[in-house]
């Protein structure tokens, strides 16, 4: 089987670093990095990855969850949300967008593992 493909949604280039690195050391393969909505979007159409690592406060005219929804819309392709956001009114926003996941900066390597493959396997149930 190929490796699982995602597509990593994030601002600041340090964390992104992180996650990279991250991501490709569980075993999973970094197809990208984007810095805005804008062009995660065109991302997303061009590479086709498996999955999506989004933040929600993100450069450019989109945010993280107005990215999140055309994705998702769109594309089919399950997003988690990697964000250290946790106010209510956020919370409401990323309800609404019904991600495949939402996950807390800072993170663990096991709980990015598992709800990557929590979001793939329920992606394949759909």
């Amino acid at each position: 089987m190929d490796k699982v493909t995602v597509l990593i949604v994030e601002d600041e280039r340090d964390v992104a670093y992180i996650m990279t690195h991250t991501v490709n050391r569980l075993g999973f393969s970094v197809v990208g990095t984007e810095n805005t909505g804008e062009k995660a979007i065109k991302a997303v159409k061009e590479l086709k990855p498996d999955v999506v690592l989004m933040d929600i406060k993100l450069s450019g005219k989109m945010d993280g969850i107005e990215t999140a929804e055309y994705i998702s819309k769109n594309n089919k392709i399950p997003v988690i949300y990697v964000t250290a956001l946790t106010d209510q009114k956020t919370l409401e926003r990323v309800a609404v967008s019904a991600p495949y996941g939402y996950i807390l900066k800072p993170f663990r390597d096991d709980e990015l593992r598992t709800v990557i493959e929590i979001a793939l396997d329920a992606k394949g149930r759909s």
